[in-house]
């Protein structure tokens, strides 16, 4: 086991932090934007809105933080967006999508759990909103993960990328 005051493991953790608190913050965006889409803004009811809001931003973060972490162990290094962001990217962005495509489905129409309003535009059954918000948000995620010092390897790369600015 690693210790705790070892640089290395305060840098993976501190890009775990980073990318859950993207996430929270981006993810919280999306869905207020996209609650026109749905059913329940019609209801009208501030609580309940924010109760939809506040559980599917919980989700979101769950589902992006362990979708990273999934491309962590596929690749063995917490820090993948450094050396494999596009392969890595890839991956993190197709089991997201995947996992909305069915997630989706089945709380649409399967158990009905919520649903769109006529305002959304579909896909083969599914909301586009859900399904942009998993391909744009993980994407924008990995641009702003790249603009920071957090999991950089100054030893190993000798030069800076010009694009950091933290």
């Amino acid at each position: 086991m690693r210790n705790v005051h070892d640089p290395e493991w305060k840098t993976s953790a501190s890009l775990i932090g980073l990318w859950a608190l993207l996430a929270l913050t981006l993810h919280l965006l999306w869905e207020i934007g996209q609650l026109p889409f749905y059913a329940l803004w019609q209801e009208g009811e501030v609580w309940r809105i924010t109760l939809y809001v506040m559980h599917c931003v919980l989700g979101d973060v769950m589902i992006a933080t362990l979708t990273y972490l999934a491309v962590a162990l596929i690749w063995r290094q917490v820090n993948w967006p450094r050396q494999r962001l596009w392969s890595g990217g890839t991956m993190l962005i197709v089991m997201g999508l995947g996992y909305t495509v069915f997630s989706e489905w089945y709380n649409v129409y399967r158990i009905g759990s919520w649903a769109y309003s006529d305002a959304m535009p579909l896909i083969f059954g599914i909301g586009i909103t859900p399904l942009l918000q998993w391909l744009l948000v993980p994407g924008l995620m990995l641009v702003l993960i790249q603009r920071t010092r957090i999991g950089w390897s100054w030893r190993k790369s000798p030069t800076a990328p010009l694009f950091i600015f933290f």
